[in-house]
């Protein structure tokens, strides 16, 4: 719901601002992102670990300090970034655009870092405690309001109207955060500033390790973003937008049904090096079984999802979504192994990982491929940037932690591999409606062979009779 969400708004944005207008919009949120990184100190992930670990032991006095700690840190540090921001706007706005037209945007836009610091915090309070019915509110309900008041305002008034709804949507954002965390009982303690400054420098700790990574990665799509709009054009840097966000968000769908609940699983049992194994294999073998079709129906159906999210315009984008779906399916496995990294509490080879590899092997392929043949090439540089993000971050946890996947998931993967790099090469090469006829074929064996395996683990069938029958 979150993503039709979404999807609607961006379909707003294209038909109303255009590809202009969106260009605009990325630029705004991603730079605003990069700094609210920055404030919340990475705590936003540490916190779930810490705060799942803490309600693992069942020690609620601890988990109320340890609860109180992260609010009292994101406080300041949300200050902090609001008061760079106002600071540093002239900067933001040259740096960003090569112009200082913008200066007083993002003055308003420091409202965000405040709002976004707050709201992942409390979001981290609710996954943490395993609160999953709550967090799901709080994310379907923000994303509905802001849409209901971002809309009318890109109606009256255009693109005068992005700066007004992100800062609006990110307040929205929070209120429902801190509404539904406020529901969340802990134990009534007292604990000073201080002893909340010593105890949280553990967290925070980790949490840079987090921040480090995030804040690269932010950086990382800043910078491509501004190399696309300056080398390219603001409608370039719409379309690229456009593309990555249907991609993404089709396995952020699958990652935010089932991350939300990982991360704080295998943080509990990260010490038992054979429940670890066994969580992460099975984790990712559900995953592939619901991406892989997933993404293969993408392939096919790119030209119709353009049309009825975006405009004719856009189509120019229907191979960069596909080479960006092929990418995809190696990113799936390689970001819940990477998981190991952070739970285990391995900071140095989360560093070199996570924060510089995946980051600047990101950055390279984008800017080399984005050079050598615009927006097609930058796909191709995703797809070279995951598979070699997989490859090591198999490697590393293997010598690091003993994991390795276990032959009949590398049998499974092998094979949907193949079937998915069948849909992609017809769809490239054999144009017409007879190229859809034997990708759509390839695809539904595709969708049946998962259903089959999701059956046999899970009993679809029995939980589809019992809900009809009652």
């Amino acid at each position: 719901m979150q993503i039709i969400l979404n999807l609607v708004r961006g379909k707003f944005i294209a038909v109303i601002l255009g590809a202009v207008g969106m260009g605009l919009n990325t630029m705004f949120s991603s730079t605003i992102s990069l700094i609210s990184n920055l404030a919340g100190l990475g705590l936003n992930n540490s916190a779930v670990r810490e705060i799942s670990r803490a309600k693992e032991t069942g020690d609620s006095v601890t988990l109320s300090k340890t609860v109180i700690t992260l609010k009292r840190w994101l406080y300041v540090s949300s200050i902090i970034g609001f008061v760079l921001v106002i600071l540093l706007s002239p900067l933001l706005s040259k740096f960003s655009f090569n112009s200082s037209n913008y200066t007083v945007a993002f003055i308003f836009l420091s409202l965000m870092v405040i709002f976004n610091t707050l709201s992942m915090g409390n979001a981290s309070i609710m996954q943490g405690m395993r609160d999953l019915k709550k967090f799901a509110l709080y994310s379907l309900t923000g994303s509905a309001v802001s849409l209901i008041v971002s809309v009318p305002l890109y109606f009256l008034f255009g693109i005068k109207a992005i700066v007004p709804a992100l800062v609006a949507s990110s307040l929205i954002t929070y209120l429902f955060s801190r509404f539904y965390v406020s529901g969340i009982k802990t134990a009534p303690v007292k604990i000073s500033w201080k002893e909340s400054y010593v105890s949280g420098r553990g967290m925070v700790q980790l949490g840079v390790l987090m921040l480090i990574s995030s804040s690269i990665g932010s950086l990382v799509n800043y910078l491509v973003n501004s190399y696309i709009i300056n080398r390219g054009s603001a409608v370039d840097l719409g379309l690229y937008q456009a593309g990555t966000s249907i991609v993404s968000q089709s396995v952020g769908l699958i990652f935010t049904a089932m991350v939300v609940d990982y991360y704080p699983r295998l943080a509990a049992i990260c010490d038992n090096k054979e429940k670890a194994n066994e969580t992460v294999n099975q984790q990712i073998e559900i995953a592939l079984l619901i991406a892989i079709p997933v993404l293969s129906i993408i392939m096919i159906a790119a030209p119709v999802i353009i049309r009825i999210l975006w405009t004719r315009e856009y189509l120019v984008i229907e191979d960069f979504m596909r080479i960006l779906s092929l990418a995809m399916v190696f990113k799936v496995p390689g970001y819940l192994i990477g998981a190991l990294l952070f739970v285990k509490g391995d900071k140095k080879a989360f560093f070199y990982v996570e924060a510089l590899f995946a980051n600047i092997s990101l950055l390279i392929a984008c800017v080399v491929g984005y050079r050598l043949n615009g927006l097609t090439g930058l796909a191709w540089g995703y797809i070279v940037m995951h598979v070699c993000y997989f490859l090591l971050v198999v490697t590393v946890t293997w010598r690091k932690f003993a994991f390795s996947i276990n032959i009949n998931l590398c049998k499974q993967f092998l094979l949907q591999l193949l079937c998915v790099l069948a849909v992609f090469l017809v769809l490239l090469f054999l144009k017409g409606v007879a190229g859809y006829i034997v990708a759509s074929f390839i695809s539904l064996l595709l969708l049946l062979y998962s259903f089959r395996l999701l059956d046999k683990m899970i009993d679809i069938k029995g939980f589809l009779k019992e809900r009809f029958s009652r």
